[in-house]
């Protein structure tokens, strides 16, 4: 329904003096007007040319008026129409509550009172063109999200297994919403080195995936850069999103840098307020969580943040697990947490070889923890090893 055009009504009577009085007093009035002579011719014309508002009598041959409300609502096509049930003196009490029961949002009564018909008509069309309105509206953000997810997908890496300089990595990634604050990526240095960051941008939605593109945007400018130094990207970082993001907005982001050397059996890395990771040595060791107890302020906290970098061994059988809080936040439906130390317990727990096989060992565990409560934030898990 478009405020500029006039509005459709279809009038539904088996009495034709009915039909052509309404018939007369709505087109006076500049409404579009259809007519159907019984239920079943009525559900014909919707088929066809859905109208903006139906008049519609109760008692009527072949389909009665319960059962075109019935259909009518129904059909995800029709069932915000709005409707109008046409009652005669006769009609009973329970009638009336059926038609309710039923979907009807309104009545007239026979013999009909042209101001109280135009009225009701009125209200429920300014009703209606407001519901079409927010319906438009909802279909552009809907369409614009649906662009924001595939600008994200660009730039973040697909779920599953790749391999990249000796390395093999394993990611799984869900925003709550269609995009997310979450952000990662992986890139080769060398032969036998590559480098990963992952951030968590505070809040969901729209504009937290704004601020990852911005992430990601500033980290492939310097990435090539850093080498053995992953402290320096952060603090470029840091540097930026103060002087762009936090300057003028309140938000921040987490964010964890690292380099793994297979060459020279090391992991080198940084953090910025950030979940620690879990690195094991081997299949059998016990996870011990890095940098913890050595992290930075967040990205856009502070301009004068510095970050240092730490050092660990990390050869062709260790692997290092990265993820951020919606992995350990997420909730049960009697509201307890997933937690850090239990996070922990399933990545030692599961002495797979293959880090895709880990991803999906910890994402079904927190599925099965979760039930049916939904996320709360997004989540993103990653695994890497040699």
């Amino acid at each position: 329904m478009n405020s500029g055009i006039p509005a459709k009504i279809l009038v539904v009577d088996d009495e034709p003096r009915n039909v052509k009085i309404l018939q007369i007093q709505l087109q006076s009035r500049g409404y579009t007007v259809l007519t159907a002579g019984d239920g079943a011719e009525a559900l014909e014309i919707i088929s066809g040319e859905i109208p903006d508002l139906i008049l519609l009598d109760i008692n009527m041959p072949k389909v009665d008026g319960f059962e075109v409300v019935t259909r009518v609502r129904a059909d995800k096509k029709t069932e915000f129409i709005p409707i109008i049930m046409i009652t005669a003196l006769r009609d009973t009490h329970e009638n009336r509550i059926k038609a309710v029961e039923t979907g009807a949002d309104d009545f007239i009564e026979k013999p009909f009172d042209s101001f109280e018909v135009l009225a009701r008509i009125k209200s429920l069309l300014r009703i209606k063109l407001y519901h079409d309105t927010l319906e438009q509206h909802n279909a552009r953000l809907e369409a614009e999200l649906q662009m924001a997810r595939s600008v994200q997908e660009i730039i973040i890496p697909q779920n599953g297994l790749q391999e990249l300089a000796g390395f093999q990595i394993a990611s799984y990634s869900c925003p709550t919403l269609a995009v997310g604050g979450d952000f990662y990526d992986v890139w080769e240095i060398d032969e036998n080195r590559i480098g990963i960051l992952i951030s968590d941008v505070m809040g969901h939605g729209a504009s937290a995936a704004l601020v990852t593109v911005f992430i990601k945007t500033v980290l492939t400018e310097h990435r090539e850069h850093i080498k053995d130094n992953p402290s320096h990207l952060l603090q470029i970082l840091n540097t930026r999103f103060n002087d762009i993001i936090s300057s003028r907005l309140f938000m921040f982001a987490t964010a964890f840098c690292a380099v793994l050397d297979l060459k020279n059996e090391k992991l080198i890395c940084a953090n910025a307020g950030h979940p620690s990771p879990f690195l094991q040595y081997n299949l059998q060791s016990e996870c011990e969580r890095i940098t913890d107890g050595q992290t930075g302020n967040g990205l856009g906290i502070r301009r004068e943040s510095v970050y240092e970098n730490c050092y660990y061994r990390f050869d062709s059988s260790s692997r290092v697990f990265l993820y951020t809080d919606g992995a350990y936040e997420v909730r049960n439906s009697q509201n307890e947490n997933f937690t850090i130390e239990r996070l922990q317990g399933v990545i030692e727990m599961c002495k797979v070889e293959s880090p895709n096989n880990l991803i999906e060992y910890v994402s079904d565990t927190i599925t099965k923890f979760c039930d049916v409560h939904p996320y709360e934030d997004d989540l993103t898990l990653i695994a890497i090893q040699g």
